[in-house]
């Protein structure tokens, strides 16, 4: 026995360095790690001090402080991956999530919200937020759009961070109080779009009704804070672990890496009621069409949502169709497939489940209108799903 255990392959020893954890990030590590038999070492995690190891095989590194960079001068003969925006100075290959199509994904879910008046908030203008910014304006000006920029950082300089948060948020308020209405905003962050509701909150505006509200990264913890419950692109940092993991399985290995950055997608909005509206000329198409997307699950019939638009049924299809861009039935099969596609995605209820959750009624169904839509079944689509 003992002679069998001394020919067993040592595991590779990875350790996970960060100042700035992130835990989706970490969990596509694991996901990873637990398929190639990795010895992964994380406690960093839990203290913020340096592992005691003095001998790795890998490094997978998040830094944004100069600690973490001092402290890396001692493994320059390690196969390193950093994960996040590259430093400028480091040779390591990089993964990153793409925040500039993070923002052209939040720009066109508020476009097809039918909003008009946009603003962007940051509160430290880095090359990302930059970035951001600049897609975000890019996405609306194709209609000939414009986001007005919340930007605190011009009024502060480098003291931005040493201004109290109470005189950001009266800041934030006054700013949101004096743009058109109703407003669409995305924050450069989760955190800036909580302090979006609170400033709205103190101006006395009504989330989503004057105010629609769009953060970015989609994390558990601000969305758990939200007073109102809070859309936001999820960046997909749970790839970008272990699409880090990956390339670093490879260096171990020997390979050589090219390109030197890769850039993750996000996996999209995810849309919530902090942008549960829809702007449009006519109030009663409005309330029709939130008549359908909070009640899609249930049986909806043509003649009464005529009714709550308080239309003729006629009138009613014609100025569906042409302020929302597809007539009534089109907009319940709309939310309907996209609800299904998001419980394939998040959970692990069976078909039948699904589709009586998403108004389809039948596994049937479901199937049918993923074979139609997108030619594969539901079981296809969900596992294509979680490996993007």
């Amino acid at each position: 026995m003992a002679q069998a255990f001394s020919q067993r392959p040592h595991p590779k020893r990875v350790l996970f360095i960060t100042d700035f954890y992130q835990e989706e990030v970490l969990l596509g590590v694991v996901e990873h790690a637990r398929e190639a038999g990795w010895e992964l070492i994380s406690n960093m995690r839990f203290h913020g001090m340096f592992p005691s190891e003095s001998e790795a095989d890998g490094l997978l590194v998040t830094a944004v402080g100069p600690r973490v960079r001092q402290w890396m001068r001692k493994w320059s003969n390690t196969a390193v991956v950093q994960i996040g925006g590259p430093v400028s100075d480091w040779p390591y290959p990089s993964v990153d999530v793409d925040y500039e199509a993070a923002a052209r994904q939040a720009a066109r879910h508020l476009l097809e919200l039918g909003h008009v008046h946009h603003a962007f908030y940051s509160l430290i203008n880095g090359d990302e937020v930059r970035l951001m910014r600049a897609a975000f304006q890019s996405e609306l000006a194709q209609v000939d759009l414009s986001a007005h920029h919340l930007d605190f950082q011009a009024l502060h300089g480098a003291r931005v961070l040493e201004v109290p948060r109470e005189e950001r948020l009266r800041w934030l308020a006054q700013e949101l109080g004096t743009l058109k209405k109703p407003l669409a905003v995305m924050g450069d962050d989760d955190r800036r779009a909580l302090e979006l509701m609170a400033a709205c909150e103190m101006a006395g505006l009504r989330v989503p009704e004057d105010v629609a509200i769009v953060g970015c990264e989609n994390r558990n913890i601000e969305a758990l804070m939200a007073p109102v419950p809070l859309s936001s692109v999820d960046t997909n940092w749970r790839r970008a672990g272990r699409e880090a993991a990956v390339l670093l399985d490879r260096l171990m290995h020997g390979e050589k890496v090219d390109p030197p950055r890769l850039l993750v997608p996000p996996r999209g909005v995810m849309a919530r009621a902090s942008t549960a509206t829809f702007v449009t000329d006519s109030k009663g198409i409005t309330r029709a069409l939130l008549h359908i997307r909070e009640n899609f699950p249930q049986p909806i019939r043509l003649t009464g949502l005529a009714r709550t638009a308080g239309m003729g049924e006629r009138q009613f299809r014609d100025e569906f169709k042409r302020l929302v861009g597809r007539g009534p039935r089109a907009e319940i099969h709309r939310a309907r497939l996209a609800c299904a596609a998001r419980l394939l995605r998040d959970t692990d209820l069976k078909l039948d489940a699904i589709a009586v959750e998403s108004g389809l009624g039948t596994a049937r169904k479901l199937c049918e209108v993923f074979a139609e839509t997108h030619e594969m079944t539901p079981t296809a689509w969900r596992h294509q799903a979680r490996q993007s």
